[in-house]
């Protein structure tokens, strides 16, 4: 693959498989770190649970509309997914506009780049919060 050819240290797997209880431990195997990309809060549920249980980093990422949101978990350094989200949001359809996704999740890789190769600070215990309409970038402590 084409991002494990500068380092030989690099080892990616993909799974097609879709994220239940009964495999997420098995899929999430002994991973250094995990990426929510989700677009669900049922699944992203299952893998904070898994990776506080396995004490795995877990960057969180997730959109409404032209709105983001971010965190770098560790547990129990940090706090949960479930702490900071108690409860998930009611199930709906809610608008995407492209670009938004492209944003997070180009936050999500620099966290995860910033933890892997130890540079800066990643985002330990706060929420990263942008708002899209206004361009606005607020961080929030998570508790």
């Amino acid at each position: 693959m084409t991002l494990e050819r500068p380092s030989p240290d690099i080892m990616i797997t993909a799974f097609t498989d879709k994220i239940v209880a009964e495999n997420v431990d098995e899929l999430v195997g002994d991973a250094d770190i995990i990426l929510d990309c989700m677009d669900n809060f049922p699944t992203r549920y299952l893998l904070n649970e898994s990776a506080r249980c396995k004490k795995i980093p877990l960057v969180h990422g997730s959109i409404w509309g032209i709105d983001e949101r971010l965190s770098f978990i560790q547990s129990p350094e940090t706090p949960c997914l479930r702490c900071i989200f108690p409860e998930a949001p009611p199930k709906e359809v809610f608008p995407v506009i492209g670009a938004t996704p492209a944003v997070i999740g180009s936050l999500q890789a620099l966290e995860t780049l910033k933890y892997l190769s130890g540079t800066g600070s990643p985002l330990k215990g706060q929420l990263l919060v942008w708002e899209g309409a206004s361009t606005d970038l607020k961080k929030y402590k998570s508790r």
